[in-house]
């Protein structure tokens, strides 16, 4: 492969390992608390990497106190340990847990909210809903802020992901769970962040938080998040099928909430669907010998918002019939591996592991 170049400086906290465990402690499963408050732990700096921009925690809740920054109890983070996550059903009145993380980097009050909320008692511990918004999670910025019982708002909130697959869980309250890695790639400028939860070589859950590439002209404050998960442990979530064939990707255009495509190198397959390079060859090109990084970049298809958005930094498109631990160069730097069907930053040292 023709190796990419970096445009940032990438730093990792990578093979978070989480163990397979069904114990529950009312209602959810134990690794699943432990999966997310690991993602929560990461981002904040609290894991084994001190990155350079963490994300800051603002308010949250364990389901017995909520509060933080403006309004509440302190102090702000009351996800210090597993117990802390405490899911219910989403009908108000039931105490649950949720917490906002802040990435200023991205925007001055860009957020994400995660709520351990289900549709059903069946579902503790397996359904997160996840938000993000621009102005800030309370009232002081215009949204409401948040109680045990009800989770803050924000006035321009947007759900990108309300599931109960989310990065395999498990399944309802009783049933199989997997032993799995947590993965996070940060920039050292905190413009963008992505997690990739990995059971048996398979990404199982990924989330995204970037600012842009060369943005289109006008694309105030731009930024586009996405978080996909799946029911099993082998459909991969970061493919040509989840995000260049389908609009999976979640932007905000002047006020207006936009869905968009990765876009790359691609052809038609003379029966109307659209294939990235790396789906159609299977072997190098014959030209040069070399495989091609096709480098990603945001299109959008909804209405007055048609036309590209800008690129993604420092994230190809990669082959699909190569597996997840491919390093590039392999004999050299491992300054790349390949992750599904993309090619991602890479340490350069370590060993991922994925089973």
């Amino acid at each position: 492969m023709s190796d990419p170049v970096n445009t940032k400086t990438w730093e990792f906290d990578l093979n978070n390992f989480i163990p397979a465990n069904s114990a529950t402690a009312g209602g959810a499963f134990l690794s699943t608390r432990q999966r997310l408050l690991g993602i929560k732990e990461i981002l904040v700096n609290n894991g084994s990497t001190t990155f350079t921009t963490p994300w800051v925690v603002q308010e949250s809740s364990d389901s017995v106190t909520a509060g933080g920054i403006g309004y509440g109890t302190g102090p702000n983070d009351k996800w210090l340990d597993s117990g802390d996550l405490v899911w219910a059903d989403d009908d108000t009145g039931n105490a649950r847990s949720w917490t906002v993380v802040r990435q200023a980097a991205i925007s001055a009050k860009f957020e994400v909210l995660i709520i351990c909320e289900e549709d059903s008692i069946n579902n503790d511990g397996k359904q997160i809903s996840l938000w993000v918004a621009q102005a800030g999670f309370r009232a002081a910025d215009g949204g409401t802020d948040g109680t045990t019982t009800t989770p803050p708002t924000a006035s321009d909130q947007r759900q990108i992901r309300h599931s109960t697959n989310f990065g395999y869980w498990g399944s309802g309250g009783a049933n199989t769970e997997y032993s799995g890695y947590t993965n996070v790639w940060m920039s050292s400028d905190g413009q963008c962040t992505r997690i990739m939860i990995l059971i048996n070589d398979t990404v199982t859950g990924a989330w995204a938080f970037d600012v842009p590439k060369n943005p289109t002209t006008g694309w105030a404050d731009p930024y586009y998040a996405f978080a996909h998960g799946t029911s099993d442990v082998t459909t991969d979530q970061i493919t040509y099928a989840q995000v260049f064939d389908a609009a999976g990707v979640a932007g905000r255009y002047s006020g207006t909430d936009t869905s968009m495509y990765f876009s790359g190198e691609g052809m038609d397959d003379n029966v109307g669907t659209p294939r990235g390079i790396g789906q159609s060859l299977d072997s190098p090109n014959q030209l040069n010998n070399t495989y091609i990084a096709s480098e990603m970049g945001l299109v959008s298809e909804t209405s007055s918002f048609v036309g590209r958005h800008g690129q993604v930094f420092d994230w190809w498109w990669g082959y699909d019939f190569v597996r997840t631990g491919r390093y590039y160069p392999e004999a050299g730097t491992k300054t790349f591996i390949q992750i599904a069907d993309t090619v991602m930053p890479w340490d350069g040292s370590t060993k991922i592991l994925t089973r």
